[in-house]
């Protein structure tokens, strides 16, 4: 409902009574209610802020929390924190002010407040003013992040008082400086978001509070650090890419996450930009199976037309698919299985290649600097993620909050990491000290987190490599010598690495491959001056001699770490040999094993109390069409636990089983289409 008022047609027929009902058509339990959108305007008789037009004498939020109440809806209360044009027009010096001065907005639709400016009291004033007036269930503060890099007279202020420097504006990720000013950012947006839940709690206790935690998954520049979810109830947020994005985002948020369960949002259009086109039947109900195969929470977001009305044919669809995922709500719960994490680092979502560039770069031309630099370690944990899927090895998300719960899985994979802790490092130290096992990439453990490299890897001896050069981002080859590896990439025999790739020495590791360089670099060569050895292609050189993967025994565990992050990699062959290498260091100790199609993805929780384990299997397929496919499910029961039933849910229909070989519990499924769960039901002896 981000619908201004210039135009007096605009919200002119919004009508409570036909708007909670068309809502609750969808077959919903919760709705989200706007008291305000990104234009600044209170949607209800703000005393506080300016209003809407059309809704200055009228009754809507209230009206519709009313009716939502009376029929067992539960609302949560939408507040625009940080984007509000409004404001940012009657208030110049509340603006954040990009290095380089505002021409940033002369092309945008958005106006954006500073959280370190007087704006900071006006959002708390109203905030509590939504509280006090309306029995809202929850709230939730969208957008509370830093579109831009703020240099405002208030951020250089504060910046001077609690550092005792002027803001820098040449981005250089190993300078100190520089390192301080991005977590002052992250801080700065974490307070703000706890001005905001504090004035929920003293207002009205009785609320849930979160926020919007989608830019997670996104670059430095919004600033949101993963702790921001100590000022969060519960963790939600809204993601629009494909369904193995929204898959890594559900096990991220079921690790940060204060409460369970967590919350995920998508559009029922094709994206928020998009008013019209809805998505097909079969995406919206694999995007909405995600929730009960993660045992967590599922919002649709439709966008009202301007006039004020919502399309009915919508929340018919909406209702289908809700009736079906509804039925599997009574099984929920419990807690994620996995023998391996992904280790996620909110410090590390930045390129070193962005060194030496002033940061005005971004605004003047973020769409070319967006082409020119990515974000590596998010890049490997994606390439991670989709590889573990595939090989159907179910993984979980663990983050430096979790370092105490490292020993829970066998494998702790770190996904070029570009900056650690001594904390972090020690802990993983220890982890396979006494037995664990990790696969680490690229940077990580070399950088500290104030930006400073190591004088060698934090995690040398535990990988039993030394780094002997910078990063290289030139093509590159994976050439195997382990007869493994190299019977896995037949007939292959070099896999492209267009990563990067750092110079180690091999102390104590075994090298599993080697690095080799092409004949001449990848763009060299012209009609004129052929350098090169292929017309068309860049072929491999003599297979080289330094080391690309190794293998090292540290303590009790074990050690693979890669010069280059090859589960960033794209092709097939790499995501294979990536999974082969999880499966070395999970040395047949595997909990749950599936044959069953790429596309299908197994997650498992078990319900301890209960003597259960939820099996889900849910498509990620991207395309429109459904494929139908036959599979079998292997799960090993360890702790004493012998195996009494398997039924499928929700109704509970009996599945035949059996206990093969290997003491492994087995079954098979048949037809499996976009979900399926199953329960393993178990006794101790």
């Amino acid at each position: 409902m981000h619908i201004p008022d210039w135009d007096e047609r605009f919200l002119s027929q919004l009508n409570s009574d036909d708007y909670a009902r068309t809502i609750q058509s969808g077959k919903i339990t919760s709705t989200m209610l706007y008291c305000n959108s990104h234009v600044g305007l209170a949607l209800y008789p703000s005393k506080v802020g300016p209003i809407h037009a059309a809704l200055r004498k009228g009754g809507f939020v209230g009206e519709v929390l009313n009716h939502c109440h009376q029929n067992g809806v539960a609302v949560v209360a939408y507040y625009s924190a940080i984007y509000n044009n409004a404001l940012f027009l009657e208030n110049p010096d509340w603006r954040i002010q990009p290095k380089g001065g505002e021409t940033i907005y002369d092309a945008s639709r958005y106006g954006v407040c500073c959280p370190n400016s007087p704006y900071r009291n006006f959002a708390v004033a109203q905030t509590e003013e939504i509280c006090r007036e309306y029995p809202f269930d929850g709230i939730f503060f969208d957008m509370l992040f830093w579109p831009y890099i703020c240099y405002c007279p208030h951020c250089r202020k504060r910046f001077k008082e609690e550092e005792g420097k002027d803001l820098p504006t040449t981005i250089d990720w190993n300078n100190p400086t520089w390192m301080a000013f991005q977590h002052a950012r992250e801080r700065w947006m974490s307070e703000m978001a706890a001005l905001l839940t504090d004035a929920v709690r003293r207002t009205r206790p009785s609320m849930t509070v979160t926020h919007q935690m989608s830019p997670v998954l996104h670059d430095w520049r919004f600033g949101m650090p993963f702790s921001l979810t100590d000022h969060c109830d519960y963790t939600s947020g809204d993601f629009y890419g494909p369904a193995i994005q929204q898959s890594l985002v559900c096990k991220l948020f079921e690790s940060i996450s204060v409460r369970k369960p967590f919350e995920f949002h998508t559009s029922r259009c094709m994206d928020l930009r998009d008013h019209v086109t809805m998505k097909s039947v079969v995406r919206l109900e694999t995007q909405a199976s995600l929730a009960p195969a993660h045992a967590s929470a599922f919002m649709f977001i439709d966008g009202i037309d301007p006039v004020g009305t919502l399309n009915q044919g919508v929340y018919q669809r909406i209702a289908d698919i809700f009736s079906r995922m509804a039925r599997y709500e009574k099984t929920l719960g419990g807690d994620l299985v996995a023998d391996v994490a992904i280790y996620m680092s909110s410090e590390s979502r930045f390129d070193f290649r962005e060194n030496g560039h002033d940061v005005s770069v971004y605004t003047r031309q973020a769409d070319n600097m967006a082409a020119l630099f990515s974000v590596p370690h998010l890049d490997a944990v994606k390439g991670a993620a989709q590889s573990l899927q595939e090989a159907h090895i179910p993984y979980a998300v663990v983050t430096k909050r979790n370092l105490d719960r490292l020993s829970d899985y066998k494998v702790i994979i770190l996904p070029n990491v570009l900056v650690m802790t001594d904390e972090e490092i020690a802990a993983l130290r220890e982890y396979v000290l006494q037995g664990g096992a990790i696969y680490a990439s690229g940077y990580s453990s070399l950088v500290d987190i104030t930006g400073i490299e190591r004088p060698d890897f934090g995690l040398a001896d535990v990988l039993g490599v030394s780094k002997q050069a910078a990063m290289h981002y030139d093509l590159a080859f994976i050439s195997p010598c382990d007869p493994c590896l190299a019977a896995l990439a037949n007939p292959q025999e070099h896999l492209s690495h267009e990563g990067g790739y750092l110079s180690i020495r091999a102390n104590s590791a075994k090298p599993l491959a080697t690095m080799t360089l092409p004949w001449y670099p990848k763009h060299e060569g012209t009609v004129f001056n052929p350098s090169f050895a292929s017309i068309h292609s860049t072929p491999p050189g003599p297979t080289g001699t330094m080391p690309g993967i190794t293998w090292n025994r540290y303590g009790e565990g074990y050690a693979c770490y890669a010069a280059g992050a090859i589960e960033a990699e794209t092709h097939e062959i790499n995501r294979v040999l990536f999974g082969h290498l999880v499966r070395r260091l999970l040395d047949g100790t595997q909990q749950v094993e599936a044959d069953a199609a790429r596309f299908v993805e197994i997650t498992v929780f078990e319900k301890s109390l209960e003597n259960r384990i939820n099996i889900s299997l849910v498509s990620l397929n991207d395309r429109e069409e459904v494929l139908p496919s036959d599979g079998k499910i292997r799960i090993r029961l360890t702790g004493g636990r012998r195996p009494v039933a398997v039924r499928m849910l929700p109704e509970g229909t009996p599945v035949q089983w059996q206990v093969n070989h290997t003491g492994t519990v087995e079954f098979a499924f048949h037809d499996f289409r976009i979900f399926s769960q199953y329960e393993l039901e178990y006794a101790t002896l």
